[in-house]
């Protein structure tokens, strides 16, 4: 052990020392500098929790006491040996069995890593990379070397299981074995081709995975700890993030060969981890196989696992989850059989899951609204690229505009839509069908033509005072949600008092009474001198009645 001649020497070889035995100890305390001697101290806390303070000085390392004596592993009160180690290693292993079998974990660990990652070497030329491609690829090997890694932990106790997995990532190959890993950590086995488990004929079922963890009385507290687990391990090691997604599609395919029991506690461990936004619900499309959803298996899973996701969400963010996932409609999980709207609310109902059936609704009824706006849109712009003389071109937009019509009729009826709903539904797809200019100065004019052309649709869908206000209220969140047209809402109401759409009344009640709060200061101001005119008309209309 050489000697140090300064503080900072001393403090730097301390603390890489204690950080390169970290596979083998809890936690050490921040180092401390004394003088004359000088020295330095950190308290170690031992796999078993045993607590040391460790000394390093110029004579090399020591133990000393903490109220004398310094408790050891099964709770045995020992005399700390007063020798110094020249190593760190020796020391720990002078006080702590379990330091010891950490240590040979560590190092066969190690020696297995060697010798699937260096193969022998390869001809001269030849590229290293196709030698890593050719590297024996062992899963059970790497299972048997977790196993070895958890022989002695407690199988209550969490933070030493994942304080020995999370050092063996420096060592075991996690990225190649990610799979294997997390098949070991769901399972508790690896799978076979066809989705057979199993399970290592030595160490049986893998004592933290989910289907151990949850097999209990209460499969969601099982789960639950499960899920902290796969939190912990991968805050370290990120790329395991979408490994674990990857491998939970894979083994989501797999479903049709686990037990009813397993599949539950599967589906369980899948909406922790959902609820803790750790997994998004994308693996969940590997659910949408025929072979998966014709006897109900799949739709099973979905149940359970949403159940688990809405006690602590709300349907709002299931609806939000399922879109960012893309999983599409949620009949596609029932068989092929029972994929009406009738079947997906008599299950929900029976599972007493209302708001599932809720959701459905909404989504349905967004669909097909979405599809008419489209559809409107679609038959302006093939009516738009039609190559006809300008003579003609007012019948054609005469003639296009009953087709919008009859189309909207026919929307109402069939989805039983009042017309205040049809009237913003008509508005979307007319100013959808605009094939907006990039030059600002254009955008105006190409709004108000617009209007001008389909106002007749417009017209026929506002009758009634309740769809005028509807439209104008849908109008301005559509100028506030669309800044191409936010400065020029004021034009676009007046063109449609100009074109009949509304009506004075209509205008002057959204101004004083029914004006949206988005944008509206700027819009009430950009439709003041309008609203004053019409209540200027509007008075002078009473004062003639009166006389």
């Amino acid at each position: 052990m050489p000697g140090f001649t300064s503080a900072d020497e001393l403090l730097n070889e301390f603390v890489t020392e204690l950080r390169q035995h970290t596979y083998g100890i809890n936690s050490f305390t921040q180092p401390k500098v004394a003088q004359s001697p000088l020295r330095a101290e950190s308290v170690v806390t031992l796999l078993d929790g045993a607590a040391v303070r460790v000394e390093l000085s110029g004579r090399g390392y020591a133990a000393l006491t903490i109220n004398q004596t310094t408790v050891l592993p099964r709770n045995q009160t020992v005399a700390v040996p007063n020798e110094a180690f020249e190593l760190l290693t020796g020391l720990l292993m002078a006080v702590s069995p379990d330091f010891q079998r950490a240590m040979h974990n560590h190092l066969y660990s190690k020696l297995l890593a060697l010798s699937d990652s260096e193969p022998a070497p390869e001809p001269p030329g030849s590229d290293p990379r196709d030698a890593k491609a050719k590297a024996k690829y062992e899963p059970e090997a790497f299972r048997d070397s977790i196993f070895q890694l958890i022989e002695n932990v407690d199988p209550t106790d969490d933070s030493k299981f994942t304080s020995v997995l999370d050092t063996a990532g420096n060592t075991l190959d996690y990225r190649r074995y990610g799979d294997s890993f997390f098949e070991l950590f769901v399972t508790g086995g690896l799978i076979a081709p066809g989705g057979i488990i199993n399970y290592d004929e030595e160490y049986g079922k893998f004592p933290f995975s989910l289907f151990v963890l949850a097999s209990g009385d209460d499969p969601l507290a099982g789960a639950k700890r499960w899920g902290g687990l796969i939190v912990k391990l991968t805050r370290r090691y990120k790329y395991l993030e979408r490994v674990f997604a990857e491998s939970t599609e894979h083994i989501l395919k797999h479903i049709h060969r686990f037990t009813e029991d397993e599949n539950k506690m599967l589906a369980i461990g899948v909406g922790v981890l959902v609820t803790d936004a750790f997994l998004t619900l994308e693996p969940l499309k590997a659910l949408q196989e025929d072979h998966l959803t014709k006897d109900g298996l799949a739709l099973r899973f979905l149940t359970d696992m949403l159940r688990v996701f809405l006690m602590d969400n709300d349907i709002n963010q299931l609806h939000k989850a399922l879109v960012r996932a893309k999983v599409g409609r949620l009949t596609e999980f029932f068989p092929p059989n029972k994929r009406d709207e009738d079947c997906f609310a008599r299950h929900f109902e029976a599972e007493d899951m209302p708001v599932l059936i809720e959701l459905h609704t909404a989504t349905l009824t967004l669909a097909r609204r979405n599809e008419f706006v489209d559809s409107i849109s679609s038959i302006l712009r093939d009516a738009k690229e039609e190559e006809i003389d300008e003579d003609e071109e007012a019948e054609q937009i005469q003639a296009t505009n009953l087709k919008v019509a009859k189309a909207a009729k026919a929307a109402m009826r069939t989805n039983k839509w009042e017309q205040h709903d049809m009237v913003s539904l008509a508005w979307d797809g007319i100013m959808n069908a605009v094939n907006w200019s990039y030059k600002s100065e254009q955008i105006e004019a190409q709004a108000l033509v617009q209007i001008k052309r389909h106002s007749p649709v417009l017209e026929m869908l506002t009758t009634e005072p309740k769809s005028e206000i509807s439209l104008l209220k849908h109008v301005q969140l559509y100028a506030y949600n669309e800044p191409r047209l936010t400065k020029y809402f004021g034009r676009i109401v007046l063109e449609l008092y100009n074109t009949d759409v509304l009506s004075d009344s209509a205008i002057i009640f959204w101004a004083t009474k029914g004006a949206k709060p988005e944008g509206k200061s700027g819009f009430l101001k950009q439709t003041e001198a309008l609203v004053r005119k019409l209540e200027a008309m509007e008075d002078e209309d009473d004062s003639e009645d009166e006389e």
